[in-house]
């Protein structure tokens, strides 16, 4: 299985670009904060992608991991390459799924900005999570749909923080995280695969999308060529 834009793991020899190398290195990071929060419990890993987050969870503890993604050959490469006695891999779609055992953890890093209602999504984690029991959560700050084809919905810290109290989730913790990039990163020959695989077509798509060209342009100037994330640990009341 090759990388691609959203299919990231430690393991995959085709991340050799810098760019790569430094977003596996931002998901690590996410993964090992969510880490410190599963010794014991039952865990949902939503989105697992390839597998490898879900198996970082279960070597810090869980009790189960359960991980969901909607993609078979990733889910298939997980059950390969990242197996665990703690952990169960289930295809299915986020917003649908019913865990069972039913979590006191659930784990969703960069899973928020590719749905097309993620209302919805986080209305059913907070249906499903008991009172005390933690979202781990993590979304791009800085505009991203105009460079990641994926993603569908734009997010800053207010909109997050604003969706998560919205649903009874308090903030107990919070990770920000800074990606800077060359325009090389983006355009030259050195492109790894997630930069092969951005959209196409971007002058059109910022025709039909003039807010988000303005974004972009604002972000350059004020921050130069900066992706910029947040994961927040949240509590249901």
């Amino acid at each position: 299985m090759n990388g691609t834009a959203e299919r990231l793991d430690p393991t995959i020899n085709a991340m050799t670009s810098a760019y790569d190398q430094a977003t596996v290195v931002l998901h690590l990071e996410r993964y090992r904060l969510a880490a410190e929060y599963v010794s014991g419990a039952d865990v949902v890993d939503c989105a697992c992608g390839t597998g490898y987050g879900s198996e970082i969870l279960a070597q810090a503890g869980a009790r189960s991991v359960q991980g969901v993604d909607l993609d078979r050959d990733a889910l298939a490469f997980a059950r390969l390459q990242h197996a665990h006695p703690a952990v169960t891999y289930y295809e299915a779609d986020a917003i649908r799924y019913v865990p069972k055992p039913m979590p006191s953890v659930w784990v969703s890093l960069e899973t928020l900005e590719h749905l097309p209602r993620p209302v919805e999504y986080v209305a059913h984690v907070a249906s499903v999570l008991p009172p005390g029991g933690r979202f781990i959560v993590s979304v791009p700050v800085t505009v991203s749909t105009d460079g990641n084809r994926h993603h569908l919905t734009d997010f800053t810290r207010e909109s997050l923080r604003g969706l998560l109290k919205r649903y009874g989730f308090a903030e107990e913790r919070k990770l920000e995280q800074s990606h800077h990039f060359a325009l090389s990163d983006v355009m030259g020959v050195s492109r790894g695969p997630r930069q092969r695989d951005r959209r196409r077509g971007l002058i059109r798509w910022y025709v039909r999308h003039p807010q988000v060209l303005w974004q972009r342009i604002k972000l350059t100037l004020t921050k130069g060529f900066v992706n910029e994330y947040l994961t927040v640990v949240a509590v249901k009341a």
